[in-house]
């Protein structure tokens, strides 16, 4: 159960002394798309970044986290496991929160306000991913847009809840194709014979289906599909919400893509190819 441990104003608390362990809520403009419209961000320091940090832990290791509003507005920050009550941060404020002893695998977190989730400010929790240094380790940070209800948020407007959802924009670690290719986490670039695991953290409204070509990946860990783990596909649903993880055997060579199954997806705002698409290399 994640609880409360306690809050302060920014200034009472040393921004070195947080480190890994805390994430700023930012605001700031994102230029992946031609709207360059602004957005939240759950950043490790206090420096804007378009991509949403990870946050790491160990397995089966209970700790806590610094959450420091640097935003204009209150917040409600929430570990996304199961029914939790969120953590509700004024403007300026500082909250430490406990993060609970969990299992191995991917798990979400972010702000679940209406401002904050539709904006963006959302990440995952990688628990007990990174014990093996000989095994490389990428994360995809899945999302679906709707510019018009962002547009919305940034208006200071709650979008129509009865209106038709219709994303136009879909990105992996807050980039859509092709800048998803010069990411380092989203482009899987290994060696032939290594083995990767991939964290996958779907934070849209929609389910997505991840399809690779060349290769099968194994099912390790999943929070809301317990019954496919150990599955061996090709095709891969991520559910609305879930957190999951995979593994991946590089066993040929070659360059092969990487893309949602459903044909809007790898677009941007409708034009091919764009969206949710990245490439699995395979080097001698």
């Amino acid at each position: 159960m994640m609880k409360i441990i306690g809050t302060a104003g920014i200034t009472l608390i040393s921004v070195l002394a947080f480190g890994q362990d805390s994430l700023f809520i930012l605001r700031g403009t994102w230029e992946q798309i031609p709207e360059a419209t602004e957005v939240l961000r759950l950043n490790a320091t206090s420096n804007w970044s378009e991509q949403n940090a990870i946050v790491e832990r160990d397995e089966g290791v209970a700790s806590n986290l610094v959450i420091v509003n640097a935003d204009s507005t209150s917040h409600q920050w929430s570990l996304l496991i199961g029914v939790n009550e969120g953590v509700t941060i004024g403007p300026g404020e500082t909250a430490v929160v406990e993060l609970p002893a969990l299992p191995m695998g991917t798990y979400r977190l972010g702000l679940i306000d209406g401002e904050g989730n539709g904006l963006g400010a959302h990440s995952m929790l990688q628990v007990g991913l990174q014990t093996d240094a000989n095994l490389d380790l990428f994360h995809w940070n899945l999302c679906d847009w709707e510019t018009d209800q962002m547009a919305a948020w940034n208006n200071g407007t709650e979008p129509d809840p009865s209106a038709p959802y219709v994303p136009n924009y879909f990105s992996i670690n807050e980039q859509v194709y092709p800048t998803t290719l010069e990411d380092p986490n989203a482009l899987i670039d290994v060696a032939l014979g290594d083995t990767c695991w991939i964290a996958v953290a779907n934070h849209g409204k929609m389910d997505h289906v991840l399809h690779f070509h060349g290769f099968h990946v194994e099912v390790l860990t999943s929070n809301l599909q317990p019954s496919r783990i150990g599955w061996s596909k090709d095709t891969v649903p991520v559910k609305t919400g879930e957190g999951m993880t995979l593994q991946l055997v590089a066993n040929q060579l070659g360059t092969y893509p990487v893309h949602d199954h459903n044909l809007i997806a790898v677009t941007n705002a409708g034009f091919y190819p764009g969206g949710m698409l990245t490439q699995i290399i395979v080097n001698p």
